[in-house]
């Protein structure tokens, strides 16, 4: 009785794993969307484009586990809100915190650093200027898709921003102009 029990608790928590979405970031900045097959003796096993690849533990730098619900995106049980993802939107993970951003042909070298010593909850989009340098310049927070108006996160996610510093590159123009969404 148990063998079978325990069979078909196997067999949901494998249809759960082959119908969820999976995104593994590698160390060197590549992204790929799939779903995690197995992961044993270092190896993991992923379905990527229609191919099982196999890496390597110590090629990976985050898993994040996706599941899509009525057009909107959440990671794990936290809802990203803003929100579809645009193209060319990066993310990051500051401490326990998920960050996305955008700013045109630049990545952030130094993640945010955030804190919430509460337990409020709730999505900050900051809009962000930042030199050709990689220092913020300026952090709006508020803007349009935030779910939130609580001013204690809107300060944390301003004082988030201003803390990242994204790559130096000596071409860019003087200001670019993006966003960071903050999910607290």
């Amino acid at each position: 009785m148990t063998k079978i029990l325990s069979t078909i608790i196997l067999a949901f928590a494998l249809s759960f794993v082959c119908n969820a979405q999976h995104s593994v970031v590698l160390k060197s900045g590549e992204k790929m969307n799939g779903n995690v097959k197995s992961l044993q003796g270092g190896i993991l096993e992923f379905q990527y484009k229609g191919n099982v690849m196999k890496l390597n533990i110590s090629e990976i730098y985050s898993i994040n586990f996706v599941e899509l619900q009525s057009g909107q995106e959440t990671v794990g049980t936290e809802s990203t809100s803003k929100l579809q993802r645009e193209v060319g939107e990066k993310q990051i993970t500051a401490g326990s915190y998920l960050v996305r951003y955008k700013v045109a042909d630049r990545v952030i070298s130094k993640a945010p650093r955030i804190d919430n010593l509460t337990q409020d909850k709730g999505t900050v989009v900051v809009n962000i200027s930042i030199d050709k340098y990689g220092h913020v310049l300026k952090a709006e927070p508020g803007a349009v898709g935030s779910t939130t108006d609580n001013e204690y996160l809107k300060t944390k996610a301003k004082q988030a921003a201003e803390s990242a510093i994204f790559n130096n590159v000596p071409t860019a123009p003087l200001e670019q102009k993006g966003y960071m969404i903050i999910v607290f």
